[in-house]
């Protein structure tokens, strides 16, 4: 879903563009302080894992599309249970319900990786639903040209003529969700419709899975895990 969005439409414009040059590197965080849903989210034979398989996917799949969708080979991974889901935290207004004490709660409130591709691309991932730290959103993007961070609203870190600049749109950049399910469905249709090439194709999705296995695999082992895509 976030390959819809106009933040990522922006950035895209750019890489594509050439103005970054090689992408090398990109920090995919997604955290919550006290943010699990609790129920199935928090039930591992139900959702398959926490925050990672939840929230981290998004984040994931966001950095690998930016930087051209390349092949992953590898990750090293660690997850942590160390809050649980603290239902006796109080919750504010607005903000996720925590699981309720008594309630399943055996998935990780914390993951952190590091995912290879093939092409020396490389993406840090954190994840959390529970933390002593503000939660956070963001890509950060490393090119040689130029890096970038998405959120709040898209800034460019660039040089020109020697000097170091720091670009700013003259528009509204942050992530905005109006529009952005309506995009996700009007590229399925027109796909339906013309026989084009999907911008999120289901084999995406299969790699995705492949690298949130891997990262759980290297978790459990404390090993990189190979990934065969």
């Amino acid at each position: 879903m976030r390959r819809f969005g106009n933040d990522c439409a922006i950035l895209k414009d750019f890489v594509d563009n050439g103005d970054f040059g090689e992408i090398y590197y990109a920090k995919a965080i997604y955290t919550r302080r006290h943010g699990c849903p609790g129920g199935w989210f928090s039930d591992k034979k139900r959702s398959g894992g926490g925050p990672l398989i939840d929230l981290g996917v998004h984040v994931i799949d966001l950095a690998r599309y930016i930087a051209g969708c390349p092949k992953p080979v590898s990750a090293y991974g660690v997850t942590f249970d160390k809050l649980g889901s603290r239902p006796e935290v109080r919750t504010r207004p607005g903000e996720y319900k925590a699981a309720d004490a008594g309630n399943t709660s055996d998935v990780e409130d914390f993951a952190s990786a590091l995912i290879r591709f093939e092409n020396g691309f490389t993406i840090g991932i954190e994840a959390s639903f529970d933390m002593n730290l503000p939660g956070e959103n963001n890509i950060v993007i490393l090119g040689t040209k130029a890096g970038a961070t998405l959120s709040p609203d898209l800034k460019i870190y660039s040089t020109a003529h020697g000097y170091m600049t720091n670009v700013t749109l003259d528009m509204p950049t942050a992530l905005d969700f109006n529009g952005l399910f309506e995009r996700e469905i009007d590229d399925f249709v027109d796909c339906v419709l013309t026989g084009r090439a999907s911008n999120a194709p289901a084999e995406d999705g299969v790699i995705l899975m492949k690298i949130l296995s891997a990262i759980y695999e290297s978790a459990r082992t404390g090993n990189e895990v190979k990934i065969d895509c």
